[in-house]
């Protein structure tokens, strides 16, 4: 892993702009912020999409249209 110091300004709305290089790399725009001792960190989270457990979830309904059905199976 390379580590890369880069300097950056905050603006008046408090926002400080990641450069597009480092963006393209991390392929997401949710992160988390840590504050401690006078050190920001952000680390990014990755999303997932419910697509992919799509096919993963069994249920006993003969009609995705009826709700109530398929809320009573998923509870199972």
């Amino acid at each position: 892993m390379v580590n890369m110091q880069i300097l950056v300004k905050m603006d008046r709305q408090g926002r400080i702009l990641i450069p597009s290089s480092i963006r393209q790399k991390l392929d997401t725009s949710i992160f988390l912020l840590e504050y401690s001792e006078n050190e920001i960190r952000l680390k990014p989270i990755k999303t997932i999409s419910l697509k992919e457990f799509i096919d993963s979830i069994e249920v006993e309904v003969d009609d995705f249209t009826d709700t109530h059905a398929l809320r009573k199976s998923l509870r199972k």
